[in-house]
This record gives C-alpha cells, sequence and structure tokens, in this order.
C-alpha cells in the first residue's frame, strides 16, 4: 500500500489504509451505475458464503462452504431444531420422527404430504410453456440415498452408510462395474433400502446404530430427483432441482450466488421469531439472498461496516479492531447498531502423526517429544485469543468432553522434549544410527499467509529442540490425494463435527476409517475394541464415561497434537432479525429476517470511523 493512501481516504465512513481494495473487487455498493439498488419492500439478506464453493451437488458436498449451500435448496428427512440447546433432531421432510425397531435395527419413516421438487424442465412443460414439478416420493429417497453409494460418484459421504445399511456395498460394487450414466443398477436397489408405498418406507441396518439418524440431516443425504441427475449429468452439480426453501437465481463462481424464496417449500413457520408478525408467515421469511464470493476478508469487513453487508465473521486480523480485552465489542460499533454473537465450534484443530510412516508411527516418545516442544499459546497469540487450546480429541459442548482431562503432552516442556527426544533416539535431534539431523516434513491443505504463518510457527518450534522441518504448502485437491494414501508424516487440517456426539471425533482414530476420516491411519486394537463397543450403546451416561476413557487412552498415545478448538464470531447489523448461532443447522437463513426500511435510515446515520475509535 502507497504511504500517501494511509492518511486521507475515508471509504463509507470507515478510514483505513485498505480501502484500495474496494476499487478492486467485481462489484459496488452505494449510488451510481451497476450498484445495488435497495428495495425497501424485498427482504434481501446480503452476505458471503464464508469460502469457496466447490458444488451444488449434495452427494459431493464435503467442505463446509458448499454443504451450507446446498442446505439451502435442498432438503433432508430431518433437520435440527434451530433454538433448542442441547441439540435436538427435529422432522423436516417426514410427518414426524421414524419409528424404531426393538433391536434398533430398522427404522420406518413416513413423509409429508405437501413435498414438491421446484419447477425445473427435467420434469417438462406444461401446455401454456410453464415449468412442470413434481410431488416427492419415497422413491426419490431411495435413489438419493443409493447415489452416496454409488461409486462412480466418488461421494466423500460414503462412509455415513458404508457397512451400515444391507446391501449398500454390494451395491456400490455393481455401480462400478457400469458406464457413466447407467442407472440400471438403480432399478434393483440394495436390501436395506425399501419402499413400502408412495410415502412410506424403511431403512434396514446391518447392525444396530443408535447414531445413524444424525446421517439423515445432513447435506449428503439431501433429497434429490432422478431425472434432474440423469438429464443434467455432469452439469448437475450446477444445476440444482431441490425442494429447500431457497432456489437458485443466479451463479457465476468467484463472484456472485443469488437464491429466492422456493414457492413449492412445504409449509413451516418459525413460532420463536422476533416480529410477532413473522410467526404466521412461512419459511422461508427471506425474499432473496446475495451472496459475494469476497476473497479478502478486509474487504468483506469494510462492505460490512457500510452496511452493504448485512453479517460478517470476525477473522483473527480484525480481533483487535473489533473487540475489547473482555471479548465485548468496541464501543464505536456498539453505537453503530452492531451486534455480536459467538460460539464455540465444534471443530478441532489438530496436526496429525501419519503411521504410515514407519518413523513416526513406531516411535512414541518421538511423538511425544515433538507434541510437548509444540507452542500453542504462540497460535492463541496469532489468532488473537479467537482459539481455545486442546487437551483431547472431544471439544467443548457434547458428551464425553472432560474438561478435567489431563493431557501430559499437550503443554510447551521443552526439557523433557529434549529428554523423550533423546531416548527416541535422536539426541539434540541428531540420530544415533546415522549421525544426520531428523528431518521431518510438514504438510498444509493451503497457501494463505495463514498457512505460511503456521508453517513458519512450527519450524520454529520444533527448531528449538534440533528436529527441522520441511513445511510442504499443498493445494487442497492435493493434499487430500497424499492424504488418502498416507504420503504424508506430519499434516495440519482441521475436522469440523458432523453431528453433535463424540462419536464423530472418536472415528477418526478408528482403524478400518484409515485413509478416510482417518487421515492419520492410526491403527491400534485396543483402542478399536472400545470403539465398537459403544458403537451400539444409546445416549447414557455409561457411553459418555466410555468416551471419557477413549479420549484419555488416546492422549496417552499421541497419535495427533490436539492444537486448539476455534471460536466462532460473528457480526450482524441490527436490521437483522433471529440470527441464532449453530453448529450444524445447514438451512438457517429460512429463519433469517431483516427490516429493509430500517436498513436504509440506519445506513443514512453512519459517520465515519476511525482507527483510533476501533481500538478504544
Amino acid at each position: 500500500m502507497r504511504r500517501v493512501l494511509k492518511n486521507h481516504i475515508r471509504v463509507g465512513g470507515l478510514s483505513a489504509i485498505f480501502a484500495v481494495a474496494l476499487l478492486c473487487i467485481g462489484f459496488s455498493f452505494g449510488c451510481g451505475k451497476g450498484d445495488v439498488v435497495e428495495n425497501t419492500k424485498l427482504r434481501v439478506l446480503y452476505t458471503t458464503p464464508g469460502g469457496k464453493i466447490n458444488t451444488l451437488d449434495p452427494a459431493l458436498s464435503a467442505d463446509l462452504t458448499s454443504a451450507n449451500m446446498v442446505g439451502e435448496l435442498y432438503d433432508t428427512l430431518l433437520e435440527y431444531d434451530y433454538t433448542a440447546r442441547p441439540y435436538k433432531l427435529k422432522p423436516s421432510m417426514l410427518a414426524e420422527m421414524p419409528t424404531a425397531s426393538q433391536n434398533m435395527k430398522t427404522y420406518e419413516f413416513k413423509l409429508r404430504d405437501d413435498l414438491f421438487f421446484q419447477p425445473d424442465t427435467c420434469f417438462g412443460t406444461k401446455t401454456d410453456g410453464s415449468l412442470k414439478s413434481r410431488k416427492i416420493t419415497s422413491k426419490d429417497v431411495v435413489f438419493s440415498i443409493l447415489r452416496i453409494g454409488d461409486a462412480r460418484i466418488h461421494s466423500s459421504g460414503y462412509w455415513l452408510i458404508r457397512g451400515k445399511i444391507v446391501g449398500i456395498g454390494d451395491f456400490r460394487e455393481k455401480s462400478a462395474k457400469l458406464a457413466d450414466g447407467d442407472f440400471s443398477v438403480y432399478d434393483t436397489g440394495c436390501a436395506g433400502l425399501e419402499v413400502i408405498d408412495d410415502s412410506r418406507f424403511a431403512i434396514h441396518l446391518a447392525k444396530p446404530d443408535p447414531r445413524f439418524l444424525y446421517a439423515l440431516a445432513m447435506p449428503y443425504m439431501s433429497v434429490v430427483p432422478r431425472e434432474a441427475v440423469e438429464k443434467y449429468g455432469v452439469d448437475f452439480a450446477e444445476h440444482p432441482v431441490g425442494s429447500g426453501p431457497f432456489k437458485l437465481d443466479f451463479w457465476r463462481r468467484n463472484y456472485r450466488i443469488e437464491f429466492s424464496r422456493n414457492p413449492r417449500y412445504r409449509e413451516e413457520f418459525f413460532p420463536s421469531a422476533a416480529n410477532p408478525a413473522d410467526r404466521k408467515r412461512p419459511l422461508p421469511l427471506l425474499d432473496k439472498v446475495v451472496c459475494y464470493q469476497i476473497a479478502e476478508p478486509v474487504t468483506a469487513w469494510m462492505l460490512f461496516l457500510q452496511g452493504n453487508l448485512d453479517i460478517s465473521s470476525v477473522s483473527k486480523d480484525n480481533f483487535d479492531s473489533i473487540l475489547t480485552k473482555d471479548k465485548t465489542l468496541v464501543p464505536a460499533l456498539v453505537s453503530r447498531g452492531i451486534e455480536l454473537t459467538s460460539i464455540p465450534s465444534f471443530q478441532i484443530h489438530y496436526y496429525g502423526f501419519c503411521f504410515t510412516d514407519p518413523l513416526i508411527g513406531k516411535n512414541l516418545k518421538l511423538r511425544k517429544a515433538v507434541s510437548l516442544a509444540y507452542d500453542v499459546e504462540k497460535r492463541v497469540k496469532l489468532f488473537n485469543n479467537g482459539i481455545i487450546p486442546a487437551s483431547g480429541p472431544i471439544p467443548p459442548g457434547v458428551a464425553g468432553y472432560d474438561p478435567e482431562l489431563k493431557n501430559p503432552y499437550a503443554k510447551y516442556d521443552l526439557e523433557k522434549a529434549k529428554k523423550l527426544l533423546a531416548e527416541a533416539g535422536y539426541p539434540n535431534g541428531m540420530s544415533k544410527k546415522t549421525g544426520k539431523r531428523l528431518s521431518l516434513t510438514l504438510d498444509f491443505g493451503g497457501t494463505s499467509t495463514t498457512h505460511r504463518q503456521l508453517a513458519e510457527l512450527f519450524v520454529d518450534d520444533m527448531e528449538k529442540i534440533g528436529i527441522k522441518i520441511v513445511p510442504m504448502l499443498n493445494n487442497w485437491p492435493r493434499f487430500l490425494q497424499k492424504s488418502a494414501k498416507g504420503e504424508m508424516q506430519i499434516f495440519s487440517v482441521s475436522w469440523v463435527g458432523d453431528y453433535p456426539d463424540a462419536e464423530n471425533f472418536l472415528q477418526l482414530f478408528y482403524g478400518p476409517n484409515a485413509g478416510s476420516c482417518n487421515r492419520s491411519y492410526y491403527s491400534d486394537k485396543t483402542f478399536d475394541k472400545m470403539f465398537e463397543a459403544i458403537k451400539t450403546m444409546p445416549d447414557a451416561p455409561a457411553r459418555t464415561a466410555r468416551y471419557k476413557e477413549m479420549a484419555k487412552y488416546l492422549v496417552s498415545r499421541c497419535p495427533w497434537i490436539f492444537s486448539n478448538y476455534p471460536v466462532n464470531y460473528r457480526l450482524n447489523h441490527n436490521w437483522l432479525e433471529n440470527y441464532v448461532p449453530h453448529n450444524f443447522c445447514f438451512s438457517r437463513w429460512k429463519y433469517l429476517s431483516l427490516d429493509p426500511e430500517r436498513r436504509r435510515e440506519t445506513k443514512k446515520s453512519f459517520k465515519p470511523l476511525n482507527f483510533s475509535e476501533l481500538r478504544k
């Protein structure tokens, strides 16, 4: 940034050295040609997707950003209650909660009577030229679940049904032998997915699984029409035909995506809406959503301060300007009508040791030494206190998390690290066998500035005990490729929980999951037996106690460096209503509302802010 800009440019009420960023984005707000014109009659939410949208195909929605978009376009059998805590499932496409057999191996379901796919050319046209729609039936549910098991799709969600639904493995084997576009295998299906009639169906499991219902609330399990999949083929990922609260109006990758209310959405209301009138309005409450793909956090932050984005995440670089030492908003933002919400994310960031590498996998003392040399407080400072140091594999907010868990290797202790390193065969980092310095690779799934900063910190940490670290900054597809093959020594990644149960985190260490969610290829017969024992246990104190035992055992084996649990901070303008932090709600936009007139009037009152005000 040129120094001449530093003290003279004031943009949208904010004095900022980053003002030139607004000149570099492909859209604008305010007044003038090409600007967004605010309609004070329509309720339009302006936001960002939070990351790159890779796909709108439910079966391929592996990343959180894509999953969130899919959740707005498609519907699932179950969903999470938006306001209930602890998190609780409720019927979505179902008329009632499914009934389970006494042995917990068969679930029966009944669909609502008001479920329709949005109108689309794949259903044909009416005599007047308008597009046809179609009612959703049990066959659509079965087709959608089978599609996750289709080997040709390569769905990363296959783990949700692998070995669980009776016959799904045979279906997968048959699909692998067919050419693309051959759907004949769907006509025979599999024994575990039974269509009873148009509205009723059953799922038969190979073993009891009390947590299986959680899978039915995930975007992977969204219901899609066979006609659309067959018609659009490889383009189906960009041509969604769903029954969710919104439908796609426009999408230009890396620029903007727009949604509007789906007029065929099932009847649903939100009794807890802030505006009493909204409690009687069918969902979704918004008329339209406009999502801008903004690469630079500073640009999104400036647009939010201008009132041109209604909601904003808080990046680590903004913490000092936004929050006081007590984690409250600075007065300048409070006076602007900005509100803060925060919630510990159901997530853990970790550095995994890859057990396919004999040097790492077979040397417990080496893993302990590396863990003790890892200085988590440096990371806390890097993220401006926006993360919580982790003690084990289970994050706060779920049964099985033990605040009293003492992890002897989740603390910074250089002397003990050096002692263990010597016992591991590398005194001062030098190999007793070869006389050479120990060198280890560290893989990241990104090339951003943050990834580079984290790499530098790790290099510095290990240098203190004599270990040389060679950082490998990969793009995400390359990282996944190396991870699937176990071609790494140490790697940095996060796991975001799929459902609110500790099993979802403990499965990351289960031997049979190696190569998928078990990126470490950790294989331990003792732990595997512990995991298999809890798989069929219902939610009860006995299971929670087992979870704690499993976590305690894992920290003693050091399969990871348990780094931190992130905290999500969100800001919104006071004209936005009904925003409730939620870790598992993928269709949250339908509950949101806003007052367009209040937004227009409030923005008129905005006065310039300067950095000194934001640092008070």
